[in-house]
């Protein structure tokens, strides 16, 4: 019995000596496949934007039935003349779900080949309805030259809990690990998530399973909300804030960036980006108040009407018709709507020669 007893003992405690040399190689493996080690590879410091940034529409030719890709390489000279280097193709202002996959991937390629002649980092929206179409175009995006980044909105139809939107960006970021992603936050539109969007990253984070996640692209009024997403993660995730209206408080909330529709017509919203960052806050403050007022008189054409798209003629940059089921001004309500913009000092010349930036 001893002799067995001693036998035992032995043969622990080389088994214990043969498990600790092998427990950091272990350990390694653990936290690689848990998903920390891919975490700690992926440098979001090194993708995040800190620049505002224009939601830009789609070129249409008349009908809207075909996309007129032969307008980018001008849209992106309009938009560098601006300063403005951080681009956002195929989202709500370019009428993604109504684009057709390979269309999208065309206009990808477009603005990708647009974006070193004029100093443009362009970040893809490739949500959809499909988990396939997703990565499929976040693919498409990840090998295309002159593509920095990819947003992807939630689906709208089968709208999706905390759990199962943070598992379709995860599997959308995992199709390219090191493509940086960043979720496009608009439930006023999708009705995904509502005051909850900071739910998103706090399971991003227990999990995490999203590793190149970057940030949030939040276009909501909520900015209770908006401040819980700044906070998570320590403060380590991007937050970009996309209601023009309200940018200087989202400015002061810890907001990195805005992503902007007016900011590519009108000067008021390029004023409030510039003067915050000198320290100029009630230079910033008044601009916004101006920014508001943009708003404000354009809303009082908005239905199912594109007016921002409209708004683009106006300024120089004709970007064509809007596809159905969105719908253009009619001809009186254009004008109406040009006088009152221009009678107040609302938007930009129709020349670029003198353009506030």
């Amino acid at each position: 019995f001893c002799t067995k007893l001693l036998s035992g003992r032995v043969m622990r405690q080389q088994q214990s000596k043969t498990s600790m040399r092998l427990l950091p190689r272990t350990l390694a493996i653990v936290l690689f496949v848990g998903g920390h080690g891919i975490s700690s590879a992926f440098d979001i410091g090194a993708h995040k934007i800190t620049d505002a940034m224009a939601a830009v529409y789609t070129p249409m030719k008349s009908g809207g039935f075909e996309l007129d890709l032969s307008i980018i390489p001008m849209y992106a000279a309009f938009l560098a003349k601006r300063n403005i280097t951080n681009v956002l193709p195929a989202g709500s202002n370019g009428e993604s779900l109504s684009l057709s996959v390979a269309e999208r991937k065309a206009l990808a390629e477009a603005w990708g080949a647009a974006a070193a002649q004029h100093g443009l980092r362009i970040y893809m929206h490739i949500g959809s309805e499909s988990i396939v179409d997703s990565i499929d175009l976040a693919k498409h995006a990840s090998n295309t030259p002159g593509i920095s980044g990819i947003m992807a909105m939630t689906p709208v139809y089968f709208k999706p809990s905390v759990e199962g939107l943070h598992d379709f960006l995860s599997a959308i970021a995992a199709s390219v690990p090191k493509m940086p992603l960043w979720f496009y936050h608009f439930p006023d539109d999708t009705g995904v998530l509502p005051g909850q969007a900071h739910k998103l990253l706090e399971l991003a984070e227990k999990t995490g399973n999203i590793p190149n996640l970057v940030g949030i692209k939040f276009t909501d009024y909520n900015l209770m909300d908006f401040q819980l997403c700044v906070h998570a993660g320590t403060g380590k995730y991007n937050m970009l804030y996309g209601r023009d209206e309200q940018l200087f408080a989202a400015l002061e909330l810890g907001a990195a960036a805005g992503v902007s529709s007016t900011i590519q017509y009108a000067p008021s919203l390029r004023q409030v980006c510039t003067k915050w960052k000198k320290g100029d806050k009630d230079g910033a403050r008044n601009a916004q108040q101006a920014n508001a007022a943009l708003c404000s008189v354009f809303g009082d054409f908005q239905g199912d009407e594109n007016v921002q798209k409209n708004i683009m003629r106006m300024v120089g940059m004709n970007v064509g018709p809007s596809r159905l089921p969105k719908r253009d001004l009619d001809v009186a309500a254009y004008k109406q709507l040009e006088t009152r913009l221009r009678s107040a000092n609302l938007i930009d010349g129709s020349c670029s020669e003198h353009i506030v930036v």
